[in-house]
């Protein structure tokens, strides 16, 4: 979900405003500075970066991302050619998505099919309701999402502090070179995994901060670390991923090793209260590997 459109003023206000630089994920400065303080978790996405990589082409591109299916038919923007960065953010109540890319006036008239109204708050656009709204913050900026999360935003630029201390630091442990990314502060999470992820819906709960972070430049590498409350839930923590891992192999058949080899890239430790998931898939077991945790793609 993504919306653009936006006065050059409020883009002059978005460049002279100087913001700390995030050490951690590249974002851009346009959405670093529209994050609310009482933000609990980021989910970031680098399209750019991600589609130019060989195995976006041969294992992502085929497996629609449902957050971009849904902004690009909401806005008329080509994912593949116009949206450069997608960033989801939430409190645990509610959340928006912001979107940074090239949007056209010719999605203007999509914006009010279904009786959206347009309004103002301290002086930027949202079209929509009480509930859902788009927020047009500059030419190439949108964001869709709960109204009151819209709301924040507008109050987080003008203050222009960026992410929380707290946030902040969860930031500083991601690699700069994740194409998706994931950062989480603690708190209810408005979002349920389902199908063969279901079991990471208990493991979250054990979880009271924790990062997440992929970087498909040469393969799949990276790490999803938690922290959890106490060493029982780590080791709790621990004992589910590599139970999940472990009937992965059990429902993998014996007479394919490349579908065993693939599980062989997911490697659980624990230190203390802090447990990490490191990931080293190949870049030939890379589709292998999605198809067994998200299923074989449509045709």
């Amino acid at each position: 979900m993504r919306f653009r459109v936006g006065l050059l003023v409020a883009m002059a206000l978005l460049g002279a405003c100087s913001k700390t630089p995030v050490v951690g994920p590249k974002i851009d400065p346009f959405l670093v500075g529209l994050i609310p303080q009482d933000t609990t978790l980021l989910v970031g996405l680098r399209l750019d970066p991600l589609e130019k990589t060989d195995i976006y082409k041969k294992a992502l591109a085929k497996r629609p991302i449902p957050q971009v299916n849904a902004f690009a038919e909401k806005t008329g923007v080509d994912p593949s050619k116009d949206l450069w960065e997608l960033l989801y953010v939430s409190n645990g109540k509610n959340g928006a998505f912001i979107g940074r890319g090239k949007f056209s006036d010719e999605s203007e008239p999509r914006l009010g099919v279904r009786g959206d109204k347009r309004f103002n708050y301290k002086g930027m656009n949202l079209v929509g309701d009480e509930q859902t709204a788009i927020l047009e913050v500059a030419p190439t900026v949108l964001a869709i999402g709960d109204t009151v999360e819209l709301r924040a935003m507008v109050d987080s630029h003008e203050k222009s502090s960026g992410p929380a201390p707290g946030m902040a630091d969860l930031l500083k442990e991601i690699s700069s070179s994740a194409q998706i990314w994931a950062a989480y502060n603690g708190g209810p999470l408005p979002m349920e995994f389902k199908g063969n992820l279901a079991n990471i819906n208990t493991m979250v709960g054990l979880i009271q901060k924790g990062t997440f972070s992929l970087d498909f430049s040469a393969g799949m590498n990276g790490l999803a670390a938690g922290s959890s409350g106490s060493d029982a839930d780590a080791e709790h923590l621990e004992g589910g991923l590599k139970a999940l891992v472990g009937m992965g192999r059990l429902s993998t058949p014996a007479n394919n090793p490349e579908l065993q080899t693939a599980w062989d890239g997911l490697r659980p430790t624990r230190d203390g209260r802090d447990v990490k998931l490191h990931i080293e898939e190949r870049p030939e077991l890379v589709d292998t590997l999605l198809g067994l945790l998200l299923g074989t793609p449509r045709r």
